[in-house]
């Protein structure tokens, strides 16, 4: 099995019964962030860690978890998107560097501003405030 593949896999078996916001299948913002990478480069490694973006944040998924199955780089990849903070405090990225994972991270970002329609207007303004700063200010 391709790294891709494999990731693909991982990722549908880590968010196994999470639901995104319209009651679907919460991997399938996974699949649409790989598939953004996927449309920018052909590196398998950043599309795998596309798929994979979320798995730190929000599966019980841990950073050894994905180095011993994957790689180190792609363990790094997904450390980097993932968010510190707290609903309330907000949310930021202070490990957000690299060009990969920054292109990965705006992937992710344009997934869900594209699918926002359906969350009320707060939500909204809260998330478009919250994506104009990613690393040196925590949002306010």
């Amino acid at each position: 099995m391709d790294i891709i593949e494999k990731a693909k896999s991982f990722a549908f078996n880590a968010h196994f019964g999470q639901k995104d916001d319209g009651g679907g299948m919460y991997v399938f913002h996974c699949e649409k962030v790989a598939e953004i990478i996927g449309n920018i480069t052909n590196d398998p490694e950043m599309i795998a860690a596309a798929w994979l973006h979320d798995t730190l944040e929000d599966t019980h998924t841990t950073y050894d978890d994905l180095r011993s199955e994957f790689n180190e780089r792609i363990a790094n990849l997904v450390h980097e998107v993932t968010h510190e903070g707290t609903k309330k405090n907000g949310y930021y990225f202070p490990r957000l560097e690299s060009r990969d994972a920054i292109l990965i991270k705006f992937a992710d970002r344009l997934h869900n501003l594209s699918r926002m329609d359906s969350w009320d207007e707060e939500r909204r303004a809260q998330y478009i405030r919250k994506s104009r700063f990613w690393r040196d200010h925590p949002p306010q």
